[in-house]
């Protein structure tokens, strides 16, 4: 029996939920981006993991425990998925912005594992995202791992106006850069790396 595949998208999903967090180490993070245009969210993000690539995938690949990548994600479901995907993953998100505006999001995605890549394609159906697209890539480098973290989001709901996008794409930035240390602290824990 094939092991199942992970939500790439404990990112992704942290996204969606537009929470405020914490950030994440200057040493580690290089580079990050939150972007919007005609109703599609573009997310970019590069870091370096002082910690082995396995121990990196392991955890974005662990659909169990993504609540650990994010206290956001209140629940997620693995099905199976048609060729060539792994896995069909259904979460769910509290999403607040500034306590503003707080919302429910669910998510179903068709995620497959490359060799130091992972993809997952939103399915519309039972989704509150129109379309979506996320990408991880786990490049080893001396010392660990690179990762660099691309997503599309296009919601299928509305946001409240008032918000206004400059709030959102700035919920989103703090809550990439939250799951990003979670990631990086996890992973190094689960190696043994200090």
């Amino acid at each position: 029996m094939a092991r199942p595949v992970a939500s790439a998208w404990p990112c992704a999903l942290a996204l969606s939920a537009l929470l405020l967090g914490a950030p994440a180490g200057a040493e580690s993070l290089l580079g990050l981006e939150v972007t919007h245009r005609d109703g599609r969210y573009r997310l970019s993000a590069d870091m370096q993991i002082a910690a082995p690539p396995a121990a990196v995938r392991t955890r974005l690949t662990d659909y169990a425990r993504l609540s650990a990548l994010n206290p956001a994600i209140r629940s997620s479901r693995v099905e199976p998925a048609r060729a060539p995907y792994a896995a069909r993953v259904t979460t769910v998100v509290e999403a607040c912005i500034q306590q503003l505006f707080c919302r429910e999001l669910k998510r179903v995605e068709d995620v497959r594992e490359l060799p130091e890549r992972l993809v997952a394609v939103i399915v519309p159906a039972g989704s509150d995202f129109s379309a979506g697209r996320t990408e991880w890539r786990l490049r080893p480098s001396a010392g660990g791992v690179r990762v660099e973290y691309r997503a599309e989001l296009t919601p299928d709901f509305a946001v409240p106006p008032v918000l206004g996008t400059a709030l959102v794409q700035q919920a989103m930035e703090r809550e990439l850069r939250l799951l990003l240390r979670a990631l990086e602290r996890l992973a190094r824990a689960d190696s043994g790396a200090r």
